[in-house]
């Protein structure tokens, strides 16, 4: 053998390794993107505040506007992405721990357990001012919000009632 073939061959190798790299890389985060996804839809479902808010029948939004990202030595995954319904858009955003097992996510997903815990789960919802601020879609924050919507809605109701005084009183 030649100098010039073992060059190649080595070339070759080192090429072939790197398209696995990167493919086992692209499945491992596709796996967790719809892990951590399915996991938030099950909570949308829930939510019908939500529901009415971007309207039904609801779908993604379009998969380039999604993300999915890393923290504490991937043992922590960020994943956002789009709610489109038939009266608007919001973005949703998980946060889901796993569980001990395989240091590598690929092999977490696919031979270990797999598990992601949800830590937080977000929906981008309309609110004073024309602002928008995060709606939890955990099950243990949704009675909190309601209290909340009810005291923000308190000023909205009052205001309408001396309107109404208002007219009944002109008329």
């Amino acid at each position: 053998m030649s100098a010039r073939s073992n060059v190649r061959s080595g070339l070759g190798g080192l090429a072939f390794g790197a398209v696995l790299y990167i493919a086992g890389d692209t499945a491992s985060d596709l796996i967790t993107y719809n892990k951590l996804h399915g996991q938030a839809m099950q909570l949308v479902r829930l939510d019908r505040y939500l529901i009415q808010m971007v309207g039904e029948p609801y779908t993604n939004g379009a998969w380039y506007n999604a993300t999915l990202a890393f923290s504490h030595r991937d043992k922590v995954a960020h994943c956002t992405f789009q709610l489109q319904g038939s009266k608007g858009v919001t973005d949703i955003s998980v946060k889901a721990g796993r569980k001990p097992g395989y240091r590598s996510n690929i092999l977490y997903n696919t031979i270990g357990t797999g598990t992601w815990d949800v830590l937080s789960c977000q929906a981008m919802v309309p609110s004073k001012g024309g602002l928008v601020k995060a709606r939890s879609l955990l099950p243990e924050h949704q009675q909190a919000q309601q209290q909340q919507q009810q005291q923000d809605c308190q000023p909205c109701s009052m205001v309408q009632q001396q309107q109404e005084e208002r007219h009944q009183q002109a008329g």
